[in-house]
């Protein structure tokens, strides 16, 4: 998968965006990609050009229903996709945390945040003295 900001390579007539592009950059590269202002989407997908605008300027945050609808209206069809992540753990260090007690496990949890807490303690100390 495609990790920058912005489309990816095109596959075929559809464009593959990461979950980095913002839902402004989508919404107005899906409509540069069409040649339509704002009105002519809006007026396609049902709404005003001032919600196109405020969308496209980061303003509002539109729902997954508004993303579908701003695609359709240009003839392109929203696909959201998960999938299991990798885990970069050992499996072995995997089966040693499931053997564990939840005391055990909550007491090496409170330890790494203790450890994390010391470590940005240190580290707003020495942007103190830099």
């Amino acid at each position: 998968m495609h990790h920058g900001a912005g489309p990816a390579a095109p596959t075929g007539v559809h464009a593959r965006y990461d979950v980095g592009m913002d839902a402004a950059s989508f919404v107005r590269e899906l409509r540069v990609r069409h040649g339509l202002s704002q009105g002519t989407l809006a007026y396609r997908a049902g709404t005003t050009q001032q919600a196109v605008s405020r969308i496209e300027q980061g303003r509002v945050s539109p729902t997954v229903e508004m993303l579908a609808r701003l695609a359709a209206a240009v003839g392109e069809e929203l696909v959201l996709h998960a999938r299991p992540r990798e885990v970069p753990f050992d499996p072995q260090q995997l089966a040693t945390a499931a053997a564990s007690s939840m005391a055990e496990r909550l007491e090496q949890a409170m330890s790494w945040n203790r450890f994390a807490g010391e470590i940005a303690a240190a580290g707003a100390r020495a942007r103190e003295h830099s």
